[in-house]
């Protein structure tokens, strides 16, 4: 005997789904269709599509534990009608977020999964920005992979990050996909704070997880390490996130006489070859002075502390 929902009087009509109207009106939607331990429609559905269930046992989404209810539903993200048991299937469909665009899929995530990364997702991040989908890294239905993967990261990233894979692959590199403790989205995830870490908003945020030491606040800044002036920079004006064929995975390389990695942007003719220097000075490394590159708690041109001994800042052309 075919299941008829005792409510189906009152849910005649359709769902209208499409853009921003969507996502305020599913969490709504979802909550309804939560409530009471699983709604009714979810045994409604598996009087024919029994297979579905199976495809999500063991999962977050598992609508049956037991073979009981649980309290997720299949109108969580099918919403619609009982007439489409009830009466014409054809003429009534449900929803299906696989055929919804980018922005109407995340939408009928974002009405459970309300975290930042699906917010950036739905509204600013850069995947929102590409029209990429939910769905095209995530499978609800079938996936034994962490988080619902289509596959395993990094691999399932390089299927539109082609580029990144040579990236790693240089001699200073994050060892991303080497073991468990680093994958791409250790550090391309939403947080908190910053929803959009995808992007370069706010890219220090993540790079100071792991190297807490460079994080300050410091009373002199080097400029080129803050990333919240109107000129970008950052961590990534030095250093090449992902992979370099420089050691510190810096752009440039910081080798004699030159120092590239600091002289594109610190033109010092007379530096290496100063009078009050003597000889003795050229093609010695810049940091060998100005060791507090990343801010200085005691000198605004980042100069160790042990130069005062040596009657540098008494000559008058370094001050504090």
């Amino acid at each position: 005997m075919r299941y008829r929902c005792p409510n189906s009087r009152r849910m005649t009509g359709s769902l209208a789904i499409g853009g921003a109207l969507l996502i305020m009106i599913w969490p709504m939607v979802a909550a309804a269709a939560t409530a009471d331990g699983g709604r009714p429609d979810t045994q409604a559905c598996l009087d024919c599509h029994e297979d579905r269930a199976t495809s999500l046992t063991g999962g977050p989404h598992a609508v049956l534990q037991d073979g009981n209810l649980t309290d997720v539903a299949c109108g969580s993200c099918h919403a619609g009608t009982a007439a489409h048991w009830e009466d014409d299937p054809e003429a009534y469909p449900r929803v299906n977020p696989a055929a919804e665009n980018a922005e109407g899929t995340a939408a009928i995530c974002i009405g459970c999964h309300q975290e930042p990364h699906v917010y950036s997702q739905a509204k600013t991040g850069p995947h929102a920005v590409a029209g990429t989908s939910c769905l095209d890294c995530h499978s609800v239905h079938g996936s034994q992979a962490d988080h619902l993967l289509k596959a395993a990261q990094p691999e399932l990233c390089y299927t539109c990050h082609e580029q990144v894979r040579g990236e790693i692959a240089q001699p200073y590199r994050h060892p991303v996909g080497e073991n468990e403790f680093m994958q791409c989205s250790s550090c391309h995830l939403g947080s908190e704070g910053n929803p959009d870490v995808g992007s370069y908003r706010g890219l220090n945020t993540m790079c100071l997880k792991c190297h807490a030491e460079f994080q300050g606040p410091f009373p002199y800044e080097h400029q080129a390490t803050v990333d919240y002036g109107t000129e970008g920079g950052g961590c990534v004006a030095c250093h090449s996130p992902h992979g370099s064929v420089n050691p510190q995975l810096l752009k440039q390389p910081y080798e004699a006489p030159l120092f590239p990695a600091c002289t594109q942007c610190h033109s010092v003719a007379l530096h290496n070859n100063n009078s009050n220097h003597g000889n003795e000075w050229k093609g010695v490394s810049c940091t060998e002075c100005h060791v507090d590159v990343h801010g200085s708690y005691t000198n605004k041109n980042f100069l160790s502390t042990a130069l005062e001994a040596q009657g540098c800042f008494a000559a008058g052309c370094h001050s504090r």
